[in-house]
């Protein structure tokens, strides 16, 4: 057994390594060689470009008052999304399945701090739905799906993707009709109109 002392030198010793890679350049690894969302930010929105910066910067009032109180969270929120690019990515199952954990546990988080009053609420629950569809929790993502069109009946995403779970789970009816509501809501949405026209002509 390792002592409590010895283990302690072995992770700062696993983080100077870390650090020191590459000629002394920092990695985009944590000590443990889970990849850090805040050095891979080149894909994500601005506001998690911004975050990184710190509360001291002058983008941090500018995304408070634009995310209210859920932007003291929103590293998390942030994280949940390059791991949902990761889990997409990956071509490792047992690494995607991390990830796809990484993503449902981070939206978990941050909708504690996030209502329907929330401006990334919809999103929020899209995502969540995903992911937990991508594990085999069928009946929660659809849920997570109706919550999100439910706070904001014309966010098509929500409608897209849960019309695509739909047809994974062969049940081309209901994702008929979900596209049908999303274009009730969405009358101008070129996503859901492609799919109902791909789904009409699989008949």
């Amino acid at each position: 057994m390792i002592r409590p002392t010895l283990f302690i030198v072995l992770l700062l010793a696993m983080a100077w390594q870390n650090s020191s890679a590459a000629g002394g350049e920092r990695t985009n690894k944590n000590a443990f060689g889970i990849e850090r969302w805040g050095d891979n930010t080149h894909l994500l929105p601005q506001y998690c470009k911004d975050r990184v910066k710190g509360s001291q910067s002058p983008e941090w009032s500018k995304w408070r008052s634009t995310f209210g109180e859920a932007y003291i969270h929103i590293h998390h929120y942030c994280s949940g999304l390059f791991a949902e690019q990761k889990a997409k990515s990956s071509l490792n199952q047992r690494e995607r399945d991390n990830w796809l954990g990484s993503v449902v546990s981070q939206m978990k988080y941050v909708s504690s701090a996030c209502d329907t009053g929330c401006v990334i609420y919809p999103e929020l629950h899209t995502r969540w739905g995903w992911a937990l569809g991508e594990q085999g929790q069928t009946s929660a993502a659809i849920r997570h799906y109706q919550l999100a069109y439910q706070a904001k009946q014309a966010y098509a995403p929500a409608y897209a993707r849960l019309s695509e779970l739909y047809i994974e789970i062969n049940q081309p009816d209901e994702a008929r009709k979900i596209l049908e509501l999303g274009l009730k809501a969405s009358p101008n949405s070129r996503s859901l109109k492609r799919r109902l026209k791909k789904l009409g002509s699989s008949e």
